[in-house]
């Protein structure tokens, strides 16, 4: 499996917009474990009293409290801080006061610093959510910046309203005396002028805090003297800002998966010097990795030319119970191969246009992949650019996909409930054919067709003869089956899809015959009546047989013109009126009652 960099993850996780990354240092948090190149650290849950003492041991002087030794601390003293801060309950207590303490406290002690400061941005102003001076070992919260200070500190560095550090995720001034007096530190003008920063000379570090892609605030490190900040403390300071982030995400009450933002986890695009850059990555790559593995989504790397996979997570084997060296075995064009056959012309068509979007945008599309045991599964994959070559073409993609699955079984099952619910509504229930609501409707669309390409449209209304007696007789419940009998005849008797057989009401039936004419109404009309007779339902009390019949009236219209479609109907009532009249079991056509206009 390959060893990916710390910062080519993380850009390419902010890139995506995802949390996966930042939801995995939580889970590791609430699983109480904390992960890292020399230390394991166990935390049990504590009570609010331990969590207290523990409180005051990171604020102790052996941390912080003006007791800073000069000669600074080890990486490993820092690597310790970073960890028991990653750990602390405080953290993720939901107490955004206490973890501010926490936070500034570890800071200061973690770094050497003089003065800790965590801003946090509000709709109308800039709120210090806590100050911690560790000269004084004394914290201070609650100032505010007025909306118009706050628009000209960002006016002063060029910045946006709408998205505040959106150009840039730090400022690390090593000499802000010398800085102001070269005319070259103007973003921090403001700052010296409310003397909201150090300036004797001064060091100044600032930290982008982001939540779900928003700038939430940001962290000022400061120290009295003149210092050159190292890429380790800007990289210990990138980790202390996910975990601000993440004591910010607690108080809302956010799920664990949500969203990094591509410029809260973006390093410097500027070439860190390997000699200060290499340790602070290598100890960095058990952790990430660790972070990798616990996402429940899959992290993978592909070249972009060939499609062959470079790098994927672990979680493969939990999705698509395939391990990382049989996905990388399967060569080029990997996905072509497990994707549904259905999808593999839209797989291909959605890489290609990855070689179009610019840097951190993102193509998202659902894919079903074949799961080792044969069965599918339904992925979510968002893919953007991770590496392209001088010419600014893509080299590398950096994608994830997430199981949505059950999620898709629960669209088809609601999409299949939805229609039942659909056919239902339209259906008689007793007799399974359709409703009289679906008559109206169906008859009201077809009339609109009468003229306009159709030559004519028909209807028969059917009345089982003598059924009240029959119900006298045999019961409600041979009635029942009586009418359903007579229904799935008239059914059958009606050969076209177009046609439609409803139960108009009681024991009567209509059919609408759309692009039918007199004789081809009448030769229907013959057909119920054969598949009626061949049921050969008894019926003693019947005047006219030994066994049910029917009585039909027909109609047909073949122009819309001064007409309407209530008139259809009274001519096949007119009609089956007719036909009771003449002695039943038979069929009679009714003639449409259309005023006549007067030119």
């Amino acid at each position: 499996m390959s060893i990916l960099s710390k910062q080519s993850v993380l850009q390419s996780a902010a890139a995506l917009g995802e949390s996966h990354l930042l939801g995995s240092v939580y889970t590791v948090v609430d699983n109480d474990t904390t992960h890292s190149e020399l230390v394991a650290v166990q935390v049990n849950k504590m009570s609010a009293d331990t969590a207290i003492k523990q409180t005051v041991a990171l604020t102790n002087p052996a941390f912080s409290s003006g007791a800073r030794p000069s000669s600074g601390r080890t990486v490993e003293q820092q690597q310790q801080i970073l960890q028991m801060l990653c750990a602390h309950p405080l953290l993720h207590s939901g107490d955004l006061t206490a973890a501010a303490q926490i936070i500034t406290a570890a800071i200061a002690a973690m770094l050497d610093l003089d003065r800790v400061s965590w801003w946090q941005f509000e709709e109308t102003e800039l709120r210090l959510v806590n100050r911690y001076d560790s000269r004084q070992n004394q914290h201070t919260q609650g100032e505010a910046i007025a909306k118009e200070f706050f628009a000209s500190y960002l006016a002063g560095i060029g910045l946006s309203e709408d998205d505040p550090l959106a150009s840039r995720p730090e400022l690390a001034v090593e000499d802000v005396a010398l800085a102001v007096s070269l005319q070259v530190i103007s973003p921090l003008d403001a700052l010296i002028e409310k003397t909201l920063i150090c300036c004797a000379p001064g060091a100044f570090l600032e930290v982008v805090v982001r939540c779900r892609g928003k700038a939430v605030g940001v962290l000022w490190c400061e120290r009295v003297q003149a210092h050159s900040w190292s890429a380790l403390e800007k990289a210990m300071m990138l980790s202390v800002a996910l975990l601000t982030a993440a004591a910010v995400e607690s108080v809302s009450q956010t799920k664990l998966s949500s969203t990094l933002d591509k410029r809260n986890l973006q390093l410097k695009r500027e070439t860190i010097e390997r000699e200060q850059a290499e340790q602070a990555w290598q100890e960095s790559q058990r952790f990430i990795q660790g972070i990798i593995d616990a996402s429940t989504n899959i992290l993978y790397v592909d070249e972009f030319v060939d499609g062959r996979n470079i790098y994927i997570s672990r979680w493969i084997t939990n999705v698509l119970g395939y391990e990382a060296y049989e996905i990388q075995k399967l060569g080029t064009q990997y996905l072509e191969k497990l994707v549904h056959a259905d999808q593999k012309a839209l797989i291909i068509s959605e890489r290609r246009k990855l070689s179009a979007i610019s840097d951190g945008e993102v193509v998202e599309n659902e894919y079903r992949f074949r799961h080792r045991q044969g069965n599918w599964r339904w992925l979510l994959c968002r893919e953007t650019v991770f590496q392209r070559d001088k010419d600014g073409q893509p080299t590398q993609i950096f994608g994830t996909a997430t199981d949505i699955t059950k999620r898709k079984h629960a669209e088809v099952a609601l999409l299949e409930f939805n229609r039942e619910l659909a056919r239902l509504a339209s259906m008689d229930g007793l007799t399974q054919v359709a409703n009289r609501r679906s008559f109206d409707s169906y008859l009201t669309q077809e009339w609109e067709n009468v003229g306009s390409g159709r030559s004519s449209l028909a209807l028969i209304l059917c009345d089982i003869d003598y059924f009240k007696s029959f119900n006298d007789t045999y019961g409600h419940q041979a009635g029942d089956v009586c009418l359903r009998r007579v229904a799935q005849a008239i059914d059958r008797a009606v050969k076209r899809s177009t046609d439609l057989v409803a139960r108009y009401g009681g024991e009567e039936f209509a059919v609408i015959l759309p692009n039918t004419d007199a004789d081809g109404v009448e030769q229907v009309a013959k057909g119920i009546q054969q598949e009626i007779q061949q049921l050969d339902i008894p019926h003693s009390q019947s005047d006219v047989s030994k066994c049910i019949t029917l009585s039909l009236g027909i109609s047909v219209v073949t122009s819309p013109v001064n007409s309407h479609p209530d008139m259809l109907v009274a001519a096949a009532d007119q009609g089956l009126y007719q036909a009771k009249y003449e002695g039943r079991d038979r069929y009679c056509t009714g003639t449409l009652d259309i005023p006549q206009v007067v030119s």
